[in-house]
């Protein structure tokens, strides 16, 4: 299994509307939200060891944040 799966299997159960982006190989997660706190996404990178790469807002996507193992 890659290690994105597990988080997303994860992520499913408790931000149900989060889905997996995969773009120009990279991992991101995806919300159909215009604000996201960011206290919920530090829980997500704590627990799985990872850090932000990137995070951008757009009306079709909403907000999308990079994500990659440390």
């Amino acid at each position: 299994m890659k290690w994105h799966d597990e988080i997303f299997n994860s992520i499913d159960i408790h931000q149900p509307g989060w889905e997996k982006l995969l773009m120009e190989s990279k991992v991101k997660i995806k919300t159909n939200q215009s604000e996201v706190q960011f206290t919920v996404v530090e829980k997500i990178l704590q627990k799985f060891g990872l850090r932000v790469t990137d995070v951008s807002f757009t009306d079709y996507y909403g907000i999308v944040i990079g994500i990659e193992k440390l």
